[in-house]
């Protein structure tokens, strides 16, 4: 092999010997290379079996995310998956009320009549339109600029600004401190600066009325006056340059051609608490640092004792979105088509805790109510009769004897009742179950298959194809040899074979609390003679027989929770099976990709030091011949003159 970073011919014949010198070095060097071939193939080794625990960690990690989370799109942890009982609803009124079950809910059939009330929360609402036009109001329109009926404003109190100092440090200034400062801007004189080209300094021009006053910057000696109330103009001189000052029609000063822009600034304070505050000319604004100084009086709702401060910039969203975000179980809304305003208790019923007391400061709760008193409305509980009694609820979704009804709407007294037959249907249950074997079956196989792979006795010299091997093969052929010669990569891996032998285990066992094993309800391992030994196997009658006898304890097999010891712990099948591929993706399997990564590493360390002696020992030769081609030349040239000279003899 030819060292890539020598510029050397293909083929280098020697001058003086006539020796294919390059066919020489690189038979020389073969040995070299043999030793880097072989580092190189087994590094390729290497990233297979790292690029196999790969894809078998993203196998399993897409089987937890789906099946074994309880966000997860084909989810099993949920009890509901294992429900066999299904309800039938009939009658008039059928639509008035939904009905679900549960993996506790018996068979038979129960009757519903009259639904008399439905439970609410207890509400409070404008009684009429609260604009001044009653047109509504945009949502996002500031709370200190609408006008409520007959023109009335939300009045706000505790005026203050956020200004910075020249620390740098965020102030707040009082309406007081904030007047004092706009009156000290209405005192003073207007200016503005400028830099002379001539020695680059900057001056500044104070306009006192139709007077300019031309100062140095931080000085009090003035250089300049013009009075231009009755002149179009005048010139100064700084240094070398003279400067044109005019007056023009509009009131605007120019200097040198170009508007100048004059404002107001004063400073309140002194050292770091010192605050600097700028008013442009003709403008209201004043300002601090670059931004706005903006006054913010605030007021104060008062919802079930929590204390909400709404600000005069906050809008009527941000307004909602502070009562609905605090912890008042309350909600505020705003419906602009009715123009009226409403706070309604997230709880419904008649208890203490759904009441809703709101108090204020200033009058935001009287313009929120309209043009009179605000439309209270208490809690109510929900009033339903059901097999033969009444039944109150502080919701209109409650459970009944294994069942979740939910109340839709009311419905009027001698109605016929309607009626809620249960039969057992387990087919959505075990379609459910077996689409997670038949998922989780799928990457056992492959563990399997990876743990009994071995090559054949004419298999056994694929080896991984270096760079030059691969040529003049076709893609189609490189494709072939390298699916024989990845075979077997991780026979007998200790971690996989502890895996499958632990996950089948766990089908021999008796779930905790539960009275029952996998084996059953029908869920059984196969045989390790046809290679199906941690593949889930399904006995679907014995299923079957189990979820219509009894869902609940089926759903227990699977996913049941112990809580005996006063902590939450996972017992069910498949509560085991997430815990053991957890850990083996976690901890046997991160720690097999980061042995392989250290020998990936190594190997890579290795290779650069063989090739460097290659290309050290590859120097050497070619200095070699070169040093014997010099020598030949040198001789030849001797063997030329001696004969020369003896013709000339």
């Amino acid at each position: 092999m030819i060292n890539p970073m020598r510029n050397q011919p293909t083929r280098m014949m020697g001058l003086a010997s006539g020796m294919d010198t390059d066919f020489i070095i690189q038979q020389t060097l073969r040995m070299h290379q043999f030793k880097i071939d072989n580092q190189m193939r087994n590094k390729k080794l290497i990233e297979w079996r790292q690029q196999t625990h790969n894809t078998i960690k993203d196998e399993i990690s897409s089987l937890r995310t789906t099946f074994l989370s309880n966000l997860g799109s084909k989810s099993m942890m949920n009890r509901n998956v294992f429900n066999a009982t299904k309800a039938t609803v009939t009658g008039k009124n059928a639509g008035a009320v939904s009905v679900a079950t549960t993996t506790g809910t018996p068979t038979g059939s129960i009757r519903i009549g009259q639904v008399a009330s439905l439970a609410r929360g207890a509400s409070l609402s404008s009684s009429s339109s609260v604009s001044q036009n009653g047109g509504g109001f945009n949502p996002n329109s500031r709370l200190d600029s609408l006008f409520f009926l007959e023109g009335q404003r939300i009045t706000f109190t505790n005026h203050q600004a956020s200004v910075t100092n020249a620390a740098g440090e965020k102030v707040s200034i009082n309406e007081a401190e904030y007047n004092a400062m706009e009156s000290a801007l209405n005192a003073a004189d207007y200016k503005t600066t400028f830099t002379a080209a001539d020695n680059g300094k900057e001056y500044e021009i104070i306009k006192k009325g139709d007077v300019l006053e031309i100062y140095e910057a931080g000085s009090d000696t003035m250089l300049h006056s013009f009075d231009l109330g009755a002149l179009p103009g005048g010139t100064f001189e700084i240094g070398v340059d003279t400067y044109g000052v005019e007056k023009l029609g509009d009131g605007d000063f120019r200097l040198n051609g170009q508007k100048l822009n004059f404002y107001k600034e004063v400073t309140i304070g002194t050292g770091d608490d010192a605050v600097t505050y700028q008013r442009a000319e003709g403008s209201t604004t004043i300002g601090n640092n670059g931004r706005a100084v903006e006054l913010v009086g605030e007021t104060t709702l008062t919802i079930n004792d929590v204390n909400i401060t709404i600000n005069s910039n906050d809008t009527i969203a941000t307004m909602i979105d502070k009562v609905n975000k605090s912890n008042t179980g309350v909600t505020m809304s705003y419906n602009r088509l009715t123009d009226r305003f409403a706070l309604e208790t997230t709880g419904t019923g008649d208890s203490v805790e759904h009441d809703l007391r709101v108090s204020g400061t200033g009058n935001l709760l009287d313009l929120l109510s309209g043009s009179g008193a605000a439309i209270a409305a208490d809690g109510q509980q929900a009033r339903v009769f059901i097999n033969n009694e009444w039944v109150t609820r502080d919701t209109n979704s409650f459970e009944y004897r294994g069942v979740r009804i939910t109340l839709n709407e009311t419905t009027a007294a001698g109605d016929e009742d309607t009626v809620v037959n249960f039969t057992r249907d387990a087919t959505p249950a075990i379609d459910a179950i077996k689409g997670f074997i038949d998922s989780y079956n799928s990457i056992i196989r492959r563990l399997e298959g990876l743990l009994t792979e071995r090559k054949s006795s004419s298999e056994v010299g694929y080896k991984p194809l270096t760079d030059e091997e691969k040529q003049g093969m076709t893609d189609k052929q490189i494709e072939e040899w390298e699916s024989i010669a990845r075979k077997g990569l991780l026979r007998n891996d200790n971690g996989i074979q502890n895996l499958v032998s632990s996950l089948r285990r766990t089908f021999f066992d008796q779930i905790e609390g539960a009275g029952l094993s996998p084996a059953q309800i029908g869920l059984t391992t196969g045989s390790y003679f046809d290679g199906t030994g941690g593949q889930i196997m399904i006995n679907e009658e014995r299923l079957r027989e189990a979820l219509e006898k009894d869902p609940d304890a089926v759903a227990d097999v699977f996913i049941k929770i112990d809580t005996s010891t006063g902590t939450t712990r996972g017992v069910g099948l498949l509560h085991k099976i997430d815990g053991l591929m957890r850990d083996f993706v976690n901890t046997t399997q991160s720690t097999s990709i980061r042995n392989l990564e250290g020998s990936l590493k190594r190997a890579n360390e290795q290779i650069q030091k063989l090739q460097e002696r290659m290309f050290a020992e590859e120097d050497r030769l070619y200095k070699v011949f070169a040093s014997m081609e010099s020598s030949m030349q040198k001789l030849n040239q001797q063997g030329g003159w001696f004969n020369a000279m003896l013709g000339q003899g």
